[in-house]
């Protein structure tokens, strides 16, 4: 049974600057740091509830502050992909995720690759300074508003994309892993996306 909380995931990438996103976190019943995370969130002011990760990288004396601390050594999965494997194993499977995006590349890439494998089990929404982004597969409804930039990427090749309410629609339009579905703009208070295998939608802020 998915317990229905309200459950931020925090990644050791870059940690938002708007102040919403940051109560955002600081609001959520759980508040799962991985690894490093733990010390942006802590002197941020944000004490996590768990901490998972092989903590190679975690401030000692933070370990104390922590509720539960959960040691992954399994070093052929990242620390996301351990973290996403903990919230299944513990029917987690609603989660709110920040800190994606910056410091090295590669897990920047990383962590959208791990995402998109599991999010056919967890349903996630990923929150940046700089867009919403919702993995999905099948028919999916966004709340918008008239000329929101969206963009649309598939991680699958061969993706049968369908959109409505887009200024450039997509009718049953193969995509595969490019940039060619990209800064299109929502028509109105709603758009809709239909694919065949997982994408990502990104809702982009101006």
């Amino acid at each position: 049974m998915n317990h229905k909380k309200n459950i931020a995931v925090v990644i050791n990438g870059e940690f938002p600057i708007n102040p919403k996103i940051i109560d955002k976190i600081a609001s959520a019943e759980i508040i799962i740091a991985i690894d490093g995370a733990t010390n942006t969130l802590i002197d941020s002011g944000i004490t996590p509830t768990i901490s998972i990760g092989d903590f190679d990288s975690i401030n000692p004396s933070y370990k104390d502050k922590v509720s539960q601390i959960i040691h992954a050594e399994d070093q052929n999965k990242t620390d996301l992909e351990k973290t996403l494997d903990w919230c299944i194993d513990n029917n987690y499977l609603s989660l709110s995720i920040f800190g994606i995006s910056g410091k090295s590349e590669d897990h920047f890439l990383g962590n959208f690759f791990a995402i998109n494998d599991y999010c056919d089990t967890i349903d996630c929404t990923i929150y940046t300074d700089y867009s919403i982004i919702t993995p999905c597969i099948g028919e999916t409804i966004f709340d918008s508003f008239k000329g929101e930039i969206v963009s649309v990427i598939s991680f699958e090749s061969n993706n049968k994309v369908t959109s409505t309410n887009l200024e450039y629609p997509l009718d049953s339009y193969k995509l595969s892993p490019s940039p060619r579905a990209i800064r299109n703009q929502s028509l109105g208070d709603n758009f809709t996306i239909e694919s065949s295998e997982k994408l990502m939608v990104f809702q982009i802020k101006d």
